[in-house]
C-alpha cells in the first residue's frame, strides 16, 4: 500500500510567492498595455532594475510616464527612457525630475526637441541639478553662442551634456584653443562636430598622422584635419589610407588628395572603392586623376556619375557633339537637363533613358536598406 505525504507550504512563504507573481505581473500588464512594450524588453528591465518585480503599487510608475508625457515625450520615447534607466523609476518625478526637465525648457528645449533630447540621452535626467547640470549647461549656451545652435549641438550629440564640465569640457575648450580654434573657428568646428568636446589630448600617433599628411598650418585645411584627426580612431584613419592605396594611389597622391580633400577621411571605404572602381573602370581614367579631380568623390554614384554616364554614353553612340565626360559629370543637375538632354535633338529619349538609371538606383538604395 503506497503511503502518500502531502507537504503543506508554510502560509508566510504562500503569501510571499503570491505577492512576488502578482508585483511582478502588475508592472508586466502596465508596461505591455500602456507603453506597448515587448515581454523580452520587459525582462530585460527586471535584470536591471529587480525592484520592479516587488512593486505593490504603480504610483511612481505612472508618475513618472505623466510626467514625460506631459512634457511632450511619445509612448516609444517614454519606453526607450525606461528601458535606458529603469531605476529612475523609483525616483520622485515632481521633487527631483520635473526641476530638471524646467531647467531644459528654460533654455530652450520644448515639446519635439525636449522629447528627442531626453530619448537620445536619458541620463541627463539622473545629473545633480545645482552643482553639475545648471553650470554645464549655461557654459555650453555660451560656448555655442547662438540658441538655436546650441539646441541643434545637443540634439546631434546628446552625450556631451554627461560630460564632466571641470574635467572634459572646460579643458576641452583650452585644447581646441592651443590649436589655433580661436572664436569663430570654433565655432564652426562646433557646429558640425560637438562631440570633439570629449578630446582634451592628441596621442603621439595622432600627432605623427597630421605631420604625415603634411598640410601647412596657416591652410584652411589644417584645422579641419586636426578636428578629423582627434575625433576619430587610429585604426579607422590608417584603414581608409590603406584603402586609398589599395584603390591605385600612392603614398604622396593620398596624402595630396587628403590635403585637398580632407572630408575624404570621412567616407567610408566602401564608398570610395566604388567611386575608384568607376573612375577606373567605366570611365577609364588613371587612378590618380582622382587627385586632381577630387570632386568626383564627393558625387553620389549611383544617383548622379552613373546615370549621367550612361547618358553621355548613348550621345556618344549617337555620333552626337564631343562632350567633356567630367563636365557632365560635374555641372549642376538644372544646368545639365537643360544643356545636354533638353538641348539635344533625342531629347525625349535621353530623358526616358537618365529617369530609367535613376529609378533604378533609387531601387537599388532601397533593396539594399532592406537587406
Amino acid at each position: 500500500m503506497l503511503c502518500c505525504k502531502l507537504f503543506v507550504v508554510p502560509f508566510h512563504f504562500r503569501n510571499a510567492y503570491s505577492t512576488h507573481a502578482y508585483s511582478q505581473n502588475l508592472f508586466s500588464h502596465f508596461a505591455s498595455t500602456r507603453l506597448n512594450m515587448s515581454s523580452v524588453d520587459i525582462t530585460r528591465m527586471f535584470k536591471r532594475a529587480p525592484f520592479l518585480q516587488r512593486l505593490q503599487t504603480l504610483d511612481k510608475v505612472e508618475q513618472f510616464v505623466d510626467m514625460l508625457n506631459r512634457h511632450g515625450c511619445s509612448q516609444v520615447q517614454i519606453a526607450k527612457i525606461m528601458m535606458t534607466r529603469p531605476l529612475m523609476i523609483s525616483t520622485s518625478a515632481e521633487r527631483i525630475l520635473e526641476p530638471k526637465i524646467k531647467l531644459l525648457e528654460d533654455f530652450g528645449f520644448q515639446g519635439e526637441t525636449l522629447a528627442k533630447l531626453l530619448a537620445s540621452n536619458p541620463g541627463i535626467l539622473g545629473i545633480s541639478l545645482e552643482n553639475d547640470l545648471v553650470p554645464k549647461i549655461k557654459f555650453l549656451k555660451n560656448l555655442f553662442q547662438s540658441q538655436e545652435f546650441f539646441i541643434k549641438s545637443l540634439l546631434r550629440a546628446p552625450s556631451i551634456v554627461s560630460y564632466n564640465l571641470e574635467k572634459t569640457l572646460k579643458p576641452s575648450v583650452v585644447f581646441w584653443e592651443r590649436w589655433g580654434f580661436q572664436g569663430t573657428e570654433l565655432f564652426r568646428v562646433l557646429r558640425h562636430r560637438p562631440a570633439i568636446l570629449q578630446r582634451s589630448s592628441l596621442t603621439p600617433a595622432q600627432v605623427d598622422l597630421i605631420r604625415e599628411i603634411g598640410v601647412d598650418k596657416e591652410s584652411k585645411a589644417y584645422k579641419y584635419i586636426v578636428s578629423i584627426v582627434a575625433t576619430h580612431r587610429m585604426e579607422t584613419l590608417k584603414a581608409k589610407i590603406e584603402n586609398l592605396q589599395l584603390c591605385g594611389l600612392s603614398a604622396e597622391e593620398t596624402w595630396q588628395l587628403c590635403r585637398a580633400v580632407p572630408q575624404v577621411l570621412y567616407y567610408s571605404k566602401v564608398r570610395v572603392r566604388e567611386t575608384m572602381n568607376f573612375v577606373v573602370k567605366d570611365m577609364e581614367f588613371p587612378a590618380n586623376c582622382i587627385v586632381k579631380h577630387y570632386h568626383l568623390l564627393q558625387l553620389n554614384l549611383e544617383k548622379v556619375m552613373r546615370p549621367r554616364f550612361i547618358v553621355w554614353q548613348t550621345i556618344k553612340s549617337m555620333n552626337g557633339p564631343s562632350l567633356s565626360l567630367l563636365s557632365v559629370l560635374t555641372m549642376r543637375e538644372e544646368r545639365f537637363v537643360r544643356n545636354i538632354i533638353r538641348g539635344h535633338p533625342e531629347s525625349t529619349t535621353l530623358w526616358t533613358i537618365y529617369e530609367n538609371a535613376i529609378s533604378k538606383a533609387s531601387n537599388h538604395t532601397k533593396s539594399s536598406i532592406h537587406c
